[in-house]
C-alpha cells in the first residue's frame, strides 16, 4: 500500500508553469478595507465570464452553477503543480475559520495530467489537512476552466490561479499564487527532488506555505465573509 509521501511525491512536480507579477493594472478590488493588503493588490483584472462547465464529485456530475450565489474564491489547480498543492492548507484553513452563507473556498481541479478520480482527490486533501472541501473536478478530465481563467500574456497558462467570483456569477479577478517569501527555485546545491521532498513535507505538515496561511490571507477572507463584494 502506498504512504501519503509516496503518492503526493507522484503527483506533483516542481515543473509547474511559471509564476509571474500582477499586471501594471490596478487590482480590481484592492480598495477600502483591502487597499493596503498584498494579495488583493496581487488580483487582476480577469475575463468577467465564468465557463459554463459541469463539475464531477462525489455525488457526480452537476453544473457549475450550484456553487454560486455568494463571494466565491476558486483555486484552479492540477495534481502536478506543486505550488498549488503547497497553497490547499493555507486555504483549508481560511475555509474553515471564514467560510459561511456570503463566502466559501471552493478548489477546482483542470487541467490534469493523470487519470484522477474524486477518491483519489479526498485523499490529497485529507493528506494535506484539507478535507474540509468536497473534491471537485471538471467533468470528462476538462481543463476549460483553466484555459479560459488561467490564460495570460503571450498565451500562457498559470497555475496556481485563484479566481474571484461575485454571488451573481461573474468573475471578478483573479491572483496567480504562490506568492511567500521562499523562491520556488532549488537552493544551491539542493536538487529539485529534496526540494520537492521538502515541500511535500511541509504541505503535509499544515505549515503555512503562502501569503494565504499569514495575516493578509486573513484579511482577505475576513472582508469577503463580511460581504466585501456586495456592500
Amino acid at each position: 500500500m502506498l504512504d501519503r509521501r509516496t503518492v503526493l511525491a507522484g503527483f506533483a512536480s516542481l515543473a509547474a508553469p511559471g509564476i509571474a507579477a500582477a499586471e501594471d493594472a490596478n487590482s480590481p478590488i484592492a480598495h477600502g478595507l483591502l487597499a493596503q493588503n498584498p494579495l488583493a493588490q496581487a488580483f487582476e483584472s480577469a475575463p468577467h465570464d465564468l465557463p459554463d462547465v459541469t463539475l464531477y464529485g462525489p455525488k457526480g456530475p452537476r453544473s457549475i452553477s450550484t456553487i454560486l450565489g455568494r463571494t466565491i474564491l476558486m483555486p484552479l489547480w492540477a495534481e502536478w503543480c506543486g505550488p498549488c498543492l503547497e497553497e490547499l492548507p493555507d486555504f483549508a484553513r481560511l475555509q474553515k475559520k471564514y467560510g459561511n452563507n456570503k463566502f466559501a473556498i471552493v478548489p477546482v481541479l483542470s487541467g490534469p495530467r493523470k487519470r484522477v478520480s474524486p477518491e483519489v482527490l479526498a485523499k490529497i486533501f485529507a493528506y494535506l489537512h484539507a478535507d474540509v472541501f468536497e473534491p471537485l473536478m471538471e467533468d470528462n478530465l476538462g481543463n476549460q476552466l483553466m484555459a479560459g481563467l488561467a490564460r495570460r500574456r503571450a498565451n500562457e497558462m498559470e497555475i496556481p490561479c485563484n479566481v474571484l467570483i461575485a454571488p451573481d456569477g461573474h468573475v471578478v479577478a483573479r491572483e496567480f499564487g504562490m506568492k511567500s517569501n521562499e523562491s520556488l527555485a532549488p537552493p544551491a546545491g539542493v536538487s529539485a527532488a529534496q526540494t520537492k521532498s521538502a515541500m511535500i513535507a511541509q504541505a503535509e505538515a499544515g505549515n503555512s506555505l503562502s501569503l494565504w496561511g499569514k495575516q493578509p490571507g486573513d484579511e482577505f477572507a475576513q472582508a469577503m465573509a463580511n460581504g466585501f463584494l456586495t456592500g
